[in-house]
């Protein structure tokens, strides 16, 4: 019998009798991907015995991704043998012979059990994915069958454990003891292949019941949000660590069940086609969709809160690497791990919901503000990881916030729900059992702040003055938390932003709603910013934003009496510090100054201008600041006054540039003479802009 005889009786006896010593699962591997791409005259029968082997069962995901993975390889082997073979004019193309063999090897899992065939067809799709970038553009259509054949498999699967028949539940496939249900390995198979199925024959899947068991082999991956739940009773008193967790305790094995499950290694793809499924199903049946993305959202909410409450009791929170016994850091690891895989799972397939439900017709999609306060509250449940990306904010990751910035958008839309959710928020945080020395209630008022700075535009006076105010205001002078202290101010400008566009788009008001809250506010905000002045607080940008900010709501509020209550109190505040030692914050409030000009009406624009003027005259000596001020105000004039008051400032500007740029040169003929440096000119000549 010659090598190749010898080595194909191997394969075939090994797949016929599964009892029998067989060679390592490797070795098969390696020889069904060498026979199914030289059989001839087609390896339809080698196929078909593959496909009713008993080898591959019980079931095991080595097995199914030892089977994947051979008709993977085999489109590769395949398809360079074809480029390999000669050619001839009467030859069928590279095309046709590569399509003729992916058919005869579909002919032959005709009949398979429905997940070995699922597992086949994976590995073929996949293997026909890579290789298409090596066939010519035109021809680039091999892969309709293979699409059609796993859609078919998958749907087979899904009905073997969705199906209500008694009997068939009877027969469910059966697993290898410690591997997770058929379910779940099934489609962490699939979840990849199925990814590069087209969306046409995508929706052709039992959408709802392939949501649901995405979602159910998700949340069971995640304990349901219960992995941390035995912690502190695994915990045992330690004299050097105050985390001290010992392998074998129930932390440990609940931990590890979930950290290094198959799911969890494949959460990518699994909450990718789940975000896939729930975007196409709403896409095309949004009035079946929307009640199971709702419960979608709900899980992931239950799961985020669970998790929270564990965290809570675990002493986790404010541990750091020294207080963690060292026998125990492995453990704190793997929690993280799965912290931030469920916080990333979470966010692909909620943006993925809100992205497809926004596109739904008033008419059905009345639920959709529901929608975004379950992913709202996951991901405040869930702000203690957030945080360690850089919050929910401004510094948000971007997929974080699209998904962030997305439900709240479509909450906006919804004035009562978005009053609801504010006023809950508030009191929600003030009666909190943990003040704000604890890290995780940090993190979740942060994320309450930043969420609220967005709704802003459609809460009532009321609930501003009542609740919104009284919860940022202890904060504003508060900088030993950094998040919270800016994200605080945040919500304060953007109540003033309001203002000013309320007054903008001559929105009406009630009565004298905004005269009095702005009268109001101006003040008790403009003490704020200069006790926030010094060193460690506000920087300088943020300081020059914010003020400029204030002196803009002022002037809008058609009192100018107020805006210039602004200039006068920074101004003061400038005298009243000692040049020796608060130059550098008499500097960044001169700073401030010249960031109001834009925001100032024509009336005082002269005024300030002509105080800048001042300034400016008495800082020359001091080139870096002096450059600074005139570029801020160059800036400032150029880009950011408005029509109305550019005329003015412009001819202003021209007007004061001949005389800065020579007392200018005048000082720095002083330094020539002084240090005898005839270069000097070339140095310290005035700014390009004069």
């Amino acid at each position: 019998m010659s090598a190749p005889e010898r080595g194909y009786s191997v394969l075939l006896s090994s797949l016929h009798r599964a009892s029998a010593p067989t060679p390592p699962l490797s070795t098969l591997q390696g020889l069904i991907v060498h026979y199914l791409a030289r059989l001839s005259p087609a390896p339809t029968p080698l196929a078909a015995t593959i496909v009713g082997s008993p080898l591959f069962r019980p079931f095991s995901l080595i097995k199914l991704d030892a089977l994947k993975t051979s008709f993977r390889h085999a489109v590769h082997t395949k398809l360079h043998l074809l480029k390999d073979a000669p050619t001839g004019l009467f030859l069928p193309s590279l095309n046709v012979q590569l399509n003729a063999w992916l058919v005869a090897i579909l002919r032959g899992l005709e009949g398979g059990h429905a997940i070995t065939r699922l597992a086949c067809c994976s590995g073929l799709l996949l293997g026909v994915e890579d290789v298409l970038k090596r066939l010519p553009s035109k021809q680039r259509d091999v892969e309709s069958s293979v699409q059609d054949e796993i859609v078919l498999a998958f749907a087979d699967v899904i009905d073997l454990f969705t199906s209500s028949d008694s009997w068939g539940k009877e027969f469910r496939p059966e697993t290898e003891a410690g591997e997770d249900d058929a379910l779940t390995l099934s489609l962490i198979t699939c979840a990849e292949a199925l990814l590069a199925v087209p969306p046409e024959k995508f929706v052709a899947l039992p959408l709802p019941q392939t949501l649901t068991s995405l979602v159910h082999t998700i949340n069971k991956s995640f304990m349901s949000g219960m992995f941390l739940s035995s912690f502190r009773s695994s915990m045992e008193h330690h004299p050097e660590y105050k985390i001290h967790v010992k392998p074998g305790t129930p932390a440990f094995r609940d931990v590890h069940k979930v950290s290094s499950s198959p799911a969890m290694s494949n959460m990518s793809s699994l909450s990718r086609l789940c975000s896939r499924s729930i975007s196409l199903f709403v896409d095309h049946r949004p009035k079946l969709a929307l009640p199971h993305v709702q419960e979608t959202f709900l899980c992931l909410e239950s799961i985020s809160w669970n998790v929270e409450l564990g965290w809570l009791s675990s002493d986790l929170a404010d541990a750091v690497d020294e207080s963690i016994a060292p026998e125990t850091r492995a453990l704190t690891e793997s929690i993280w791990t799965v912290l931030k895989t469920l916080l990333f799972s979470t966010i692909m397939i909620t943006e993925a919901g809100l992205s497809a439900v926004i596109y739904v017709p008033p008419e059905i999609g009345h639920a959709a503000p529901s929608f975004a306060l379950a992913v709202l509250r996951g991901l405040y449940h869930l702000a203690f990881v957030i945080e360690k990306f850089g919050g929910a904010g401004h510094n948000a990751f971007p997929e974080l916030k699209r998904a962030f910035y997305l439900a709240l958008d479509i909450l906006a839309e919804h004035k009562a729900e978005s009053e609801h959710f504010v006023q809950q928020l508030c009191e929600e945080l003030w009666s909190n059992a943990y003040d704000l020395s604890h890290p995780v209630q940090r993190a979740k008022k942060a994320f309450g702040l930043s969420t609220i700075e967005q709704l802003i535009p459609v809460l009532a006076g009321p609930t501003i003055e009542t609740f919104v105010l009284p919860f940022c205001s202890p904060h504003l002078d508060d900088a030993r938390h950094r998040a919270i202290f800016e994200a605080a101010h945040s919500v304060v400008l953007a109540i003033f932003s309001h203002f000013h566009t309320q007054v903008a788009d001559s929105t009406p008001l009630h009565g004298s709603e905004h005269a009095v809250s702005t009268a109001t506010m101006v003040p008790f905000y403009m003490r704020c910013l200069i006790e926030n002045s010094g060193e460690g607080r506000l920087n300088t940008t943020q300081l020059r934003l914010a003020f400029a900010a204030l002196v803009k709501s002022a002037s809008a509020s058609g009192d100018h009496a107020l805006a210039w209550f602004c200039i006068d109190s920074l101004l003061t505040a400038c005298k009243a510090s000692s040049p020796a030692f608060d130059g550098d914050r008499v500097h960044r409030l001169h700073l401030a100054l010249v960031s109001s000009v834009s925001s100032l009406p024509l009336a005082l624009l002269s005024r300030v201008l002509s105080i800048i003027d001042g300034i400016i005259e008495g800082i020359e000596n001091d080139d870096i600041k002096c450059d600074e001020l005139l570029e801020a105000l160059f800036q400032e004039i150029i880009n950011n006054v408005g029509d109305a008051e550019k005329e003015f400032a412009v001819r202003w500007w021209d007007e004061r540039r001949v005389k800065w740029a020579r007392s200018r040169l005048a000082i720095a003929r002083q330094g020539t003479e002084r240090d005898g440096e005839t270069n000097v000119l070339k140095e310290s000549g005035p700014p390009s802009k004069l």
